[in-house]
C-alpha cells in the first residue's frame, strides 16, 4: 500500500464521523510520520505495514475522541429526570388552574 493509499484509506473511515478539520489533523500526523521514516532511510512500504490497516487506526482514533469528551451517567440522568418532572408538574397545576379558571368563566 502507498502513502497516498493509506491516507486515502484513513480519511474515508474517519470521513462522517469526525469533524474535517479533526481528520486532517489526524491525517497529516500520518503522513508527516510516514514521510520522516522514509527520510530516515526506510521503506514507505514497509512502514505502512508496520503502522498496521487504516480501518484500525481510524476505530483507536474514534475510541480515543469519544473517550475525551464528557458523557452522562446515571446520577446526572437521575437529577435531570427529577429535575424535569418537577417542572412538568408545576406547568401541569399551572395549565390546571387556568383551565379551571376559564371553564368557570364559562357558567
Amino acid at each position: 500500500m502507498t502513502k497516498r493509499d493509506f491516507l486515502i484509506q484513513l480519511q474515508r473511515t474517519l470521513g462522517g464521523r469526525l469533524e474535517s478539520a479533526k481528520i486532517a489533523e489526524h491525517t497529516a500526523y500520518y503522513e508527516e510520520y510516514i514521510e520522516i521514516q522514509v527520510r530516515k532511510g526506510s521503506d514507505e512500504e514497509k512502514v505502512i505495514e508496520a503502522l498496521g490497516a487504516p480501518e484500525l487506526i481510524a476505530k483507536s482514533i474514534l475510541n480515543a475522541e469519544y473517550d475525551s469528551k464528557p458523557h452522562l451517567n446515571e446520577a446526572t440522568f437521575y437529577s435531570l429526570g427529577t429535575r424535569l418532572k418537577s417542572v412538568c408538574g408545576d406547568l401541569g397545576e399551572k395549565i390546571g388552574r387556568k383551565a379551571r379558571d376559564w371553564f368557570n368563566r364559562l357558567k
